[in-house]
């Protein structure tokens, strides 16, 4: 990052001293040190992230009391998936780029499965019983993992371009391919010497502002699948709409100060 950043310095408590060794003081004060250099640096990106989850935080509220029991379940499943976006957003700003997509490809997953559900009540069953024995995994798999582009993401609620960030996290995340392990590779040879690194988190600031704002875009099309299954209710809440716009200009401004201020091109 930036050497003129004026973020805190990161130190460990000292209860935290007392109890990890040297090696794990460094990595862990490292990662405390890249979260708060990330909010300093990418501070609007940070902003719109935070004012995401106060739009998700009031969604859950306004559900708080469901009369259809068929929605129950749905609801659930989406607040499972705004807690691994909670995740994801701590270590992608700890520069922890793989484990925050890992994260968040599980959480668009969960997102796909609660639509599912929502829109097809039906299939709430087979969710709930795949493992209770071969039969019922079958029936699992024929719902939610055949043609999974097709039955999980269809062309509404956002869900289609979900799915290209549920296959690019796919590759990006935390998998042992090419892809995943490259993205940290270093090659720290010298004349006749080889030595290949492997760096722990993503520092470099013009790549980081891309998988953040990636990360930004993701999270916010978990949250227009789990409006839009709701928005008949939600509309109700004027504030949640005034959110809910000022998110989206908060987005714009984000990507239009990146794309120049990173020479990123097209966000």
């Amino acid at each position: 990052m930036a050497e003129t950043l004026l973020s805190p310095d990161a130190d460990l408590f000292p209860f935290e001293k007392e109890r990890f060794h040297a090696a794990y003081q460094t990595f862990f004060k490292g990662k405390r040190q890249n979260f708060f250099r990330s909010m300093t640096e990418f501070r609007g990106l940070w902003d719109a992230l935070q004012l995401l989850n106060d739009i998700w935080m009031r969604e859950l509220s306004n559900l708080e009391h469901l009369r259809n029991t068929t929605q129950m379940l749905p609801k659930i499943i989406f607040a499972s998936a705004h807690s691994r976006f909670l995740t994801a957003v701590e270590l992608g700003f700890s520069c922890c780029i793989g484990d925050a997509y890992s994260v968040l490809r599980d959480g668009i997953e969960a997102v796909a499965h609660a639509h599912k559900i929502f829109v097809e009540p039906t299939s709430a069953l087979a969710w709930s019983a795949k493992h209770k024995g071969i039969a019922e995994e079958t029936a699992y798999k024929k719902i939610f993992e055949e043609r999974k582009k097709e039955s999980l993401f269809p062309e509404q609620h956002g869900l289609r371009q979900l799915h290209s960030y549920y296959a690019q996290f796919s590759e990006i995340a935390t998998h042992s391919s090419v892809t995943s392990v490259g993205k940290n590779f270093e090659d720290a040879s010298s004349g006749d010497v080889m030595k290949w690194g492997f760096q722990y988190f993503e520092t470099e600031p013009r790549r980081l502002a891309s998988f953040l704002f990636a990360l930004l875009q993701a999270s916010f099309h978990m949250e227009e699948a789990f409006f839009g299954c709701f928005e008949a209710r939600q509309n109700l809440d004027a504030e949640l709409v005034r959110m809910r716009a000022e998110f989206r200009q908060a987005r714009e401004v984000q990507r239009k100060y990146l794309s120049d201020n990173y020479r990123l091109g097209s966000l």
